[in-house]
């Protein structure tokens, strides 16, 4: 009968038999897992730097019309500001307005012939 006891000792519990894998294969299992999910990871991570430089470079172009635009507006608005200065001091010259208003006068008399 001690022999019988001895052997029934060496058999796996009924629990782990079919259902439950060794803790070696299941070791195995775990790290095969993770090492599967640390693949993934750095291909995203990649995916992810590239996007990211991508983007980057976008926005940098982006920065760089948007300071065209800047100096631009910056040349626009010193030309407005001169014509403007212009404009305020500006007389109308007594010989320019002699010489074209009779042309003028002149015009509008043949206007009602035609």
């Amino acid at each position: 009968m001690d022999k019988v006891l001895k052997a029934d000792r060496r058999l796996k519990p009924l629990s782990s038999c079919d259902d439950e894998p060794a803790p070696e294969e299941r070791a195995q299992r775990i790290a095969k897992a993770v090492r599967k999910q640390s693949i993934e990871v750095k291909e995203n991570w990649e995916q992810l730097k590239i996007r990211a430089s991508n983007w980057q470079k976008q926005v940098e172009k982006a920065l760089e019309k948007l300071q065209e635009l800047q100096k631009v507006l910056d040349d626009l608005e010193a030309h407005v500001i001169t014509a403007e200065g212009v404009h305020t001091d500006w007389q109308p010259q007594l010989s320019w307005s002699k010489s074209v208003f009779p042309r003028m006068r002149r015009l509008s008399d043949i206007l009602p012939l035609l």
